[in-house]
């Protein structure tokens, strides 16, 4: 008995490290990121995933046994659990940016409401296009993808290794770059026909000047902004897949 107590006070330092690594990921990941998940739930599925994961860790070294030492550790551990759940967090910000744009245009703008993953002010397109993507992240089983990379970190990045690839700083650029690439690809469409529509509008008020323009101008653009979206959506689906594949498949790259 005391030999076990022993052993289990002896791997407490380095089950925190994990406990630390999967709580960073988990802060920022989609699903378990969002703020309407209670933290007791968090903490509980960090603590659940890390007793899974613990047995096939590895170590390279000790845990230190100083303070400046450990915090370093912990810091690192911390800082890949928050690098891949950032990466793959970005594209459902590219989408819902995307979102914000084609609302503002159309003139959904004025009509806000709170999301709850974010617990920010936000539209009623936007959080339709971001649970649009969840839904897909979750269809795909991106959640154990997630996981599984997360698994595979600890093969390639040990604990007590500093193993951020030398270049995790060009593909997280490039992911970025990607992020919103993927939210204008998404908005591109109707934001060209609310173009069109806009300059046509323009084109009949020089020819009617009695014509009100604000107040013709926003069932068009809606109508015709609300088509294309919806003739789009499967075109978006594709893409919401084909980027959340290549983020997963990327996340593994920075800790090689």
């Amino acid at each position: 008995m005391l030999e076990a107590i022993k052993l289990l006070f002896d791997q407490a330092p380095a089950f925190a490290l994990v406990l630390f690594r999967v709580g960073g990921l988990l802060i920022l990941a989609p699903l378990m990121g969002s703020a309407s998940i209670p933290a007791k739930v968090k903490i509980l599925t960090a603590v659940v995933l890390s007793g899974a994961i613990f047995p096939q860790v590895s170590m390279i070294g000790a845990v230190p046994n100083n303070l400046f030492g450990l915090v370093a550790a912990v810091g690192n551990e911390i800082l890949i659990g928050i690098s891949m759940g950032f990466a793959l967090s970005l594209m459902f910000t590219g989408v819902r940016v995307g979102a914000e744009l084609v609302s503002q245009q159309m003139g959904w703008s004025l009509a806000h409401l709170i999301d709850p993953n974010s617990e920010a002010s936000t539209t009623v397109l936007s959080q339709f296009y971001v649970l649009l993507a969840t839904l897909i992240y979750v269809l795909m089983n991106g959640h154990l993808i997630l996981i599984q990379s997360l698994v595979q970190t600890f093969e390639t990045v040990p604990l007590m290794a500093s193993g951020i690839a030398a270049g995790a700083l060009e593909l997280f650029v490039a992911t970025i770059t990607a992020a919103f690439g993927l939210g204008i690809r998404i908005a591109g469409p109707a934001l060209a026909a609310i173009f069109l529509a806009t300059l046509a509008l323009g084109f009949i008020s020089r020819t009617m000047p009695q014509l009100n323009i604000l107040a013709a101008g926003f069932p068009v653009r809606i109508t015709l902004a609300l088509t294309i979206l919806i003739a789009s959506l499967g075109a978006a689906c594709w893409l919401l897949e084909e980027n959340i594949v290549a983020v997963l498949r990327e996340i593994g790259v920075l800790f090689i």
